[in-house]
């Protein structure tokens, strides 16, 4: 199988950043995800929520959800809410199994994830 290239669009809304992965989630992705943001100081934006986008995301490794898993527990450290969407039932039961769901809450997409992000907001 061809790896497909890992790409990130980074966009930012009023509560965070959102990241548009596109590409194969596997050991390549690290740099784009891990070194490109010193994520251990936070957000370079207001706001403390990091939204993932799974949508243009058809293969994971093992190495991949080591990375996603670094950065999640990094953001659990106090420093920003991690939520994701775009995921498959399949990738969704194995992040569970691997306890990524403890660190990261998954919605079936955008707009569920902004509204869950505005009803906590709201009850600060």
């Amino acid at each position: 199988m061809m790896e497909s290239q890992f790409r990130i669009r980074t966009r930012t809304f009023a509560r965070g950043v959102i990241l548009d992965m596109d590409g194969d989630v596997t050991k390549q992705a690290e740099d784009a995800l891990l070194g490109e943001q010193p994520w251990g100081r936070g957000l370079d934006v207001p706001g403390s929520c990091l939204i993932l986008n799974f949508s243009n995301v058809s293969y994971m490794n093992s190495s991949g959800i080591a990375v996603l898993i670094r950065l999640v527990r990094t953001g659990a450290k106090g420093r920003f809410h991690t939520f994701a969407f775009g995921i498959s039932p399949h990738f969704q039961k194995l992040f569970r199994m691997v306890g990524l769901t403890e660190y990261m809450m998954i919605y079936p997409d955008e707009y569920a994830v902004l509204e869950r992000i505005d009803c906590l907001t709201r009850s600060e």
